[in-house]
């Protein structure tokens, strides 16, 4: 183990404003309001406090009964009226070695003090890099007014992401839990009895209470199977209340209630000119007709009424899910990497409207010209994937990232244009990020949390009941999102092992069953490519670190599993690959691993690799930035910090530079930009070499030779 001296070197002008300073003022209330409540730093700084109380007014009215609308798709309009519960709630935490059952069923919430205030959504463990962030028991709490249109409605409680146990009450009543993994969509119903315990009245108040548990046990949190990340807890995206007429959903009835669309699912056709439309009611136990169903495309736009189709009769399947068949899109307009071109439907039920934003994009393989493997091809023609994994994870704000926080990773992926894909890396994404991409025309990865599963895993029942919850939340929420090319599960999982298969197979079978107009696949570190699970994908993908953790040659390594790969007649994708470099050490008289010319050397040899192969459809570089890694990297390993520069800058760390396997500083080093978004050398030299594919014609097929009538489309 060496004690690395590293140069003491300022972030510049442009880096500092473009990327630091884009922090909005909710992002620094944030942080400074943690401080003040859960002492993770100085607390007698009066400047900070008189900021926090300048926020938190501002927040207070943020989070006053006029609430706004969720700022992602989908919207909502007519008697469906929802807005989000975002702003300041009240909080407490329970000290971290107090032993506490969380689902105790005599839990009183009633009992539990919650003096503090919080922002929500955000992350109750943001602890710096190289520092043990929160593990425990918080509560939060919320009271908000509500005026319905009606004397007997009830609402639905939707969180798009509660980590990792949560458990809800409403008025409280207990309203039921979540276990399937802290970052997917989800919700619970509320009767009108809860909400109209003695009298029924247009105004009523709400009392929401939150239990968030982010301890790992196979029991609250069975999706928590490890990951090289931060599993960070807490209400990280926005939560949502959702009015909705009273009955019907909430207990089997042969009444028919009011019937309300809660979403509706949208398909595209290879004509690129049609969609397979499915309505999902609000009232999922009822079987009965559904009668006067109005879908309109591109509702804002002239002449709403010539694209209105109505649906006179209809009858729900299984779940209230309503087939309404396959129907033409006007004046259709094709969604791609280089003109995202985006639609807009709307679908009205008894006056309740819900506007869905999709694409129309058609994904299939073909034959490559030089071999036998297949090709990814996009709207007919074959396009070679380049990009990047992306975490969930920022400076102070951490899974909870600001919209100004977005928008930067965003501005940066597509600086130069270089980049056409992202793998949201290591479960379900933001739906602001995931609008973000289908707008930008930037290929997505989606995949469920649950990396480093065993065949154990694969054999529990238990476990798999909470898997399929998952994969099905999953696709509930992002299915109409464009840019979504590829689902997937089970990050480097046991897919050499035979008696792995069934559970691997089952995940597949559960997405195959709600869409089949996007790839299948999975994250394989095992060899021999293809592994012993391939029936479960549509697409074969392999992490690799040759230069790395592997002393393999990159080209070698690489062309010897795409050369396997090609045999089964599926594409193939490079899913994670990639060296790190510490961003301060910019000098050393070698190229020794950890410096950046080294992460330079490895990474190029890989990209260069990747786009000059047929036999390969895509690469996806490990990371686009440093992130922080899990607890047993995490306990008080951080570097020496420069005083007074920000963002920070280390200024001596500890690494054994003999050896890749290590988290100097709290951090995987992998980024092509680090923890602050600072580029390193490789950023731009990876963009340069991205951009040779992304660019005109070659945007589809990259470097390598083709058939000359696939270059005349």
């Amino acid at each position: 183990m060496a004690t690395v001296p590293i140069a003491k070197k300022r972030c510049s002008k442009r880096c500092y404003n473009q990327r630091w300073s884009s922090l909005s003022w909710i992002a620094s209330v944030l942080f400074l309001v943690h401080l003040l409540v859960f002492g993770q730093g100085q607390r007698n700084n009066a400047g900070a406090a008189r900021f926090v109380r300048d926020g938190v007014a501002k927040l207070h009215a943020f989070s006053e009964p006029n609430r706004p609308s969720p700022p992602y798709w989908p919207k909502y309009s007519g008697k469906r009226h929802v807005y989000i519960l975002d702003g300041l709630w009240n909080t407490s935490q329970l000290p971290v070695d107090t032993p506490f059952d969380s689902m105790n069923p005599e839990l009183d919430p009633s009992t539990i003090a919650t003096p503090n205030l919080t922002v929500v959504p955000s992350t109750i463990d943001n602890a710096p890099p190289g520092y043990l962030g929160f593990r425990g028991v918080s509560w939060f709490r919320t009271t908000f007014q509500t005026t319905t249109t009606t004397n007997t409605m009830a609402a639905r409680i939707q969180f798009q992401a509660c980590s990792f146990y949560c458990r809800v009450w409403v008025n409280g009543v207990e309203m039921g839990d979540h276990k399937a993994g802290g970052y997917v969509a989800w919700w619970l119903d509320v009767s009108s009895a809860v909400l109209y315990p003695v009298h029924q009245q247009s105004t009523i108040t709400v009392e929401l209470t939150v239990l968030v548990d982010n301890r790992w046990n196979v029991t609250t949190a069975p999706m928590h199977t490890g990951g090289d990340f931060w599993h960070y807890g807490g209400i990280l995206r926005s939560v949502e209340w959702h009015e909705l007429p009273a009955g019907g959903e909430l207990q089997e009835t042969q009444q028919k209630p009011e019937l309300w669309p809660w979403r509706l699912y949208i398909f595209p056709q290879k004509d690129l000119k049609s969609v397979h439309l499915k309505l999902q009611l609000v009232q999922r136990h009822y079987t009965g007709p559904v009668e006067d169903i109005v879908v309109a495309f591109n509702p804002d736009e002239p002449d709403r009424m010539s694209r209105l189709i109505l649906f006179g009769y209809a009858h729900p399947g299984k779940n209230g899910m309503v087939d309404l068949g396959i129907v033409q899109v006007p004046s259709p307009r094709i969604w791609s990497t280089h003109d995202p071109q985006l639609h807009e439907v709307s679908v009205d039920l008894n006056g309740a409207t819900v506007t869905e934003r999709f694409g129309l994009r058609h994904w299939d393989t073909t034959p490559s010209s030089g071999g036998n493997a297949s090709r990814i091809q996009l709207n007919g023609q074959v396009i070679k994937l380049v990009g990047w994994n992306h975490h969930t994870q920022w400076p102070y704000t951490a899974a909870s990232p600001t919209d100004d926080q977005l928008d930067a990773d965003l501005a940066l992926l597509q600086e130069t244009g270089h980049v056409n894909f992202v793998r949201g890396a290591h479960y379900p994404q933001d739906p602001r990020w995931l609008d973000r991409l289908d707008e930008a025309g930037i290929i997505m990865w989606c995949e469920t949390l649950g990396p480093d599963t065993t065949v154990k895993n694969m054999q529990d029942v238990y476990f798999l009941k909470y898997q399929n919850q998952q994969i099905n939340e999953m696709l509930d929420s992002a299915i109409n999102h464009a840019s979504i090319a590829f689902w997937a599960f089970f990050n480097e999982g046991p897919s050499d092992k035979e008696d792995a298969c069934s559970g691997y197979q089952a995940s597949s079978n559960a997405i195959q069953a709600r869409d089949d107009t996007r790839f299948i696949t999975y994250a394989s570190n095992k060899s021999p490519m293809p592994d012993k699970c391939a029936n479960a994908a549509t697409v074969l993908s392999r992490n690799g670190y040759p230069g790395w953790y592997q002393t393999s040659d990159p080209s070698e390594y690489w062309n010897s599993i795409a050369s396997a790969a090609a045999l089964t007649t599926k594409p193939f994708i490079i899913s994670e690959t990639g060296a790190g470099g510490i961003y301060e050490w910019t000098h050393n008289t070698t190229a020794t691993m950890w410096t950046l010319d080294y992460q330079t050397q490895v990474i190029s040899q890989d990209v260069d690799n990747a786009i000059a192969n047929p036999n390969i459809s895509g690469i996806c570089l490990w990371h686009f930035f440093d992130f922080k890694v899990d607890d047993k990297w995490e306990n008080n390993t951080h570097c020496d910090y420069l005083p007074d520069v920000e963002p920070p800058l280390c200024g001596y760390i500890d690494v054994d530079t003999s050896k890749a396997l290590g988290r100097p500083g709290g951090l995987n080093h992998k980024g092509v930009v680090d923890f602050y978004r600072r580029p390193k050398p490789v950023f731009s030299i990876v963009a340069a070499k991205y951009q040779e594919v992304t660019d005109s014609k070659k945007r589809y097929y990259g470097s390598e030779k083709v058939h000359a009538s696939l270059l005349a489309r």
